[in-house]
């Protein structure tokens, strides 16, 4: 599991963009063939045996085409979830669907980039289903269509429908190890003239806490009387900020200088620092949340 997933996901809805399709499959298509030549034999040489087997399959043809009918017209899909991760790891997209009355055998859903996955689906359970993209390069992957399709039970017509799908998974670049990092890595990175750390903490007051703040500053009195999670707040912890700027970052390639910032956020945010993001044509001002670093993270991804 990527490190970021547990933090930041993005789920999309689902819309049908089509009706159901209806299609004999190659295996179909053999059949349609050898039904047809078997009633044209039987017709030529008036072979009563022979037209016994020839309605035996096709009734048992049209009767597979109702249980393929029940078996796929129920299905729902509500929404498509899916999370960040970094470059050359597995992009992971969830699968989420509607509650079912009956049983669902064969089922299969495919994305494009991913591989085919085929599940029974129960309707006691909980039915989500995962398709894994190899994520070869930063930036973006965005499937657009989820399909999917059954060929139960004789596997002589394929039931489909398409999806549309709007999630995307954000590509970061992979980071440098980020524990070969120093402060001082930080603060020559940094883009403005000024100290890494302030003064000795004067404290200001009391906010509501949000996620990422850093936990040894919680109050914990204010808690057990029932007002929540507040978080002391210091007046030096406003001043000192970084600002990793592209033009500092001394290496000879765009990717290279990438993964180095991606690496020098990921130390600043797990060292509870105040830290921005400065790109040719863009400016993200210092913040220390989570939603900041996966904000931060985002704008690599798309440079």
């Amino acid at each position: 599991m990527p490190e970021n997933r547990k933090s930041i996901s993005a789920v999309s809805q689902v819309r049908k963009s089509g009706k159901i399709r209806i299609r004999p499959t190659r295996y179909g298509w053999i059949f349609l063939v050898v039904v047809f030549s078997m009633l044209a034999g039987s017709i030529n040489y008036n072979n009563n045996l022979g037209f016994l087997f020839t309605f035996l399959l096709a009734s048992m043809g049209f009767v597979s085409l109702i249980h393929s009918f029940r078996n796929f017209s129920d299905l729902r899909i509500e929404s498509v979830q899916t999370w960040p991760v970094f470059e050359r790891q597995t992009a992971m997209f969830q699968i989420h669907l509607g509650k079912i009355s009956a049983s669902h055998i064969g089922i299969r859903f495919r994305l494009a980039g991913s591989e085919t996955a085929e599940a029974d689906l129960n309707p006691k359970g909980r039915n989500r289903r995962t398709l894994s993209i190899p994520a070869y390069k930063r930036g973006v992957i965005k499937p657009s269509v989820l399909v999917v399709d059954s060929i139960y039970p004789f596997g002589i017509v394929r039931f489909s429908a398409e999806y549309d799908v709007s999630s995307v998974c954000f590509v970061y670049p992979k980071p440098v190890p980020v524990h070969q990092l120093t402060p001082q890595d930080l603060i020559q990175a940094h883009a403005k003239e000024e100290k890494l750390y302030a003064e000795p903490d004067d404290f200001k007051g009391l906010k509501s806490y949000q996620q990422g703040d850093p936990i040894q500053h919680i109050f914990w009195k204010a808690y057990s009387r029932g007002q929540g999670l507040m978080i002391k707040e210091f007046s030096a912890s406003e001043t000192p900020s970084l600002l990793f700027s592209w033009y500092k970052i001394k290496e000879d390639t765009t990717e290279k200088k990438l993964s180095l910032m991606c690496a020098m956020i990921l130390k600043a945010h797990g060292l509870n620092l105040k830290y921005g993001l400065k790109l040719p044509g863009r400016i993200i001002e210092p913040g220390m949340n989570e939603r900041h670093k996966h904000k931060c993270l985002e704008a690599l991804a798309l440079f």
